[in-house]
């Protein structure tokens, strides 16, 4: 009875509101214009006082999702797109994001949209994307780059021995090269072999997207530089014009009604707002996690901490969330945040074995970004499946750690070390001596436990066999393709197919709204300590009064 008077009370509301949202959204036929330019970070956003005064909207994760929404906007009838009109400028896109940028705008052509690029910028990465679209325009001025791929590394090992610094580095793995430009002059033969798998690998992807363009460029034939004309002449691009003439050409129909793309899902929004659904909408949570897995105390942007993430599984069991996403962009870093967050993330979800009481099983899904190796890897094998792009950079199941002995540098200028006691030995990570055979030997066997936690850990989360895991194992690193061949994915693909995907298993149609929710939320100051007086950046920070733990920043309808 009581919830039939609070209906009755609240649904003349409701009505009013369908009514005005469904006025709003009535709309002429659309162009929406996207701009690829600046950075592309996949950091969690921010919460606090501050956050309200510097909303993110470069994250690359949500241009991923408006994209998605639109297409699914255009599929369902509910937004009424006539041209997707894309602007290339100076950016920072990697090669995973470009290839989820791509396949977004060639299902969003498939739905029956016009595209058309304009190429302000001349890298690889703007050229590959934009041949996704029916139409390619570029300035007079323009060239375009097909020589063959290279990768030109920088190796220090004899100039930290002029300077006087000595490498002290030892690794588990013949193929875990991280510290190789320290040790070195050159590419081992394992760096060596698997760089050029990867080059070879990312090359034929780049190759691939312009045959799509066009068949008279070949990969073994036409590696070469091209201009304008040149590239005109050979389709590689359709039209050759000014910005102020391609906006001129691609808006000719005055009936349309031009929009930047945070505009199209704001009326995309107003059109899927419902009357009667009163259920309650699935929960996904998406957790991003991007850049050097460190050991901290607070949150550093860009960095991947266990400060962040500690509280995630009582976050997912308290909002009462259905399934999870994890974006990881990461090339790794500490062994010991890796693990715990391996765990941490294994018990969220209720797949660690040794928990003893009962939990409701979330599943999660993994999206890698352009890099998830090493430690990046470590925490993708915590999901039931890894959807990874072809041009990811992933594996690197391997060890490697050191330090530098700076002391012989110090010497040349006349800084001189000493200790007490004067019968202790150095501290063994010091900056000031070598290591010892015996710190040597047992940093050895350290690694070596670490190595095999790390082998029986993926195992386990990848539900495969620690012997063949080692066998891909040694610091190896991969394309996405390769390690979607040897089992260390499981489906081609980024952000946007893994979130599919998942609502697919939670037995949720495509075009269905859910409530996206991204975490975690962290504390981010308005600004560096190095902009202002160390009272005045105190001040600040304390004028902040977000605490520290896991916020859901913002929620999406997807």
């Amino acid at each position: 009875m009581l919830r039939i008077c609070a209906l009755a009370v609240i649904w003349p509301f409701r009505l009013c509101v369908f009514l005005y949202m469904r006025g709003r959204g009535l709309h002429r036929r659309l162009i929406v214009d996207l701009d690829i330019h600046g950075d592309y970070p996949e950091t969690p956003l921010s919460h606090g006082i501050w956050a309200m005064l510097k909303p993110a909207r470069d994250r690359f994760y949500l241009l991923a999702l408006d994209l998605q929404n639109i297409l699914n906007g255009v599929t369902t009838g509910k937004l009424r797109l006539q041209r997707l009109r894309i602007t290339f400028e100076s950016h920072s896109l990697g090669w995973a994001q470009a290839w989820e940028l791509r396949s977004l705008i060639k299902a969003i052509r498939a739905a029956g949209v016009e595209t058309h690029a304009y190429l302000l910028n001349e890298s690889r990465v703007s050229l590959y994307v934009a041949t996704a679209c029916e139409r390619v325009v570029a300035p007079e001025s323009s060239g375009f780059d097909l020589t063959p791929f290279t990768n030109e590394t920088v190796f220090l090992q004899s100039l930290l021995a002029k300077l006087g610094v000595r490498p002290q580095f030892l690794s588990v793995g013949d193929f875990k090269s991280a510290a190789e430009i320290f040790t070195r002059k050159g590419y081992s033969p394992e760096s060596r072999k698997q760089t050029e798998e990867l080059i070879g690998d990312l090359e034929s992807q780049f190759w691939q997207a312009i045959g799509e363009k066009t068949t008279k460029l070949t990969r073994q034939k036409h590696r070469s530089l091209y201009s304008a004309t040149a590239a005109q002449r050979e389709n590689l691009i359709d039209e050759i014009s000014s910005y102020t003439e391609f906006c001129e050409q691609s808006g000719e129909a005055k009936k349309w009604h031009e929009v930047d793309i945070y505009r199209a899902t704001q009326i995309l929004r107003r059109r899927t707002f419902a009357l009667t659904n009163f259920r309650r909408r699935k929960k996904i949570a998406l957790l991003v996690a991007e850049g050097n897995i460190i050991e901290s105390h607070e949150s550093r942007p860009g960095t991947i901490n266990w400060h962040d993430y500690r509280e995630i599984a009582g976050f997912l069991k308290r909002e009462q969330i259905d399934g999870a996403v994890l974006r990881v962009n990461s090339p790794g870093g500490s062994a010991l945040v890796s693990q715990l967050l391996w765990r941490e993330w294994m018990l969220a979800i209720g797949r660690n074995k040794t928990q003893e009481t009962e939990s409701k099983q979330v599943p999660l899904y993994v999206s890698q970004g352009n890099v998830a190796a090493s430690g990046g890897y470590y925490l993708s094998a915590a999901g039931e499946k890894i959807f990874s792009a072809p041009t990811t950079v992933t594996g690197s199941i391997g060890v490697v750690g050191g330090k530098l002995n700076v002391s012989p540098l110090l010497q040349k200028w006349g800084v001189s070390i000493d200790r007490a006691p004067k019968g202790n030995p150095s501290p063994v990570f010091s900056a000031f001596s070598d290591f010892s055979a015996a710190d040597r030997k047992t940093i050895a066997a350290t690694m070596q436990d670490i190595y095999q936690q790390f082998i029986r850990d993926v195992a386990a989360g990848r539900n495969m066999n620690a012997e063949t895991v080692k066998s891909l194992a040694s610091g190896r690193v991969y394309s996405g393709d390769r390690a979607l061949k040897n089992g260390l994915a499981d489906e081609r693909g980024g952000l946007t197919q893994a979130l599919t995907a998942l609502k697919t298993e939670l037995k949720i149609k495509a075009t269905d709204p859910v409530d996206l929710i991204i975490l975690p939320g962290v504390k981010e100051p308005l600004f560096s300590r190095s902009m202002l007086p160390l009272g005045l950046s105190r001040a600040l920070q304390l004028t902040d009064l977000a605490r520290p733990g896991v916020y859901a920043v913002e929620t999406r309808c997807l």
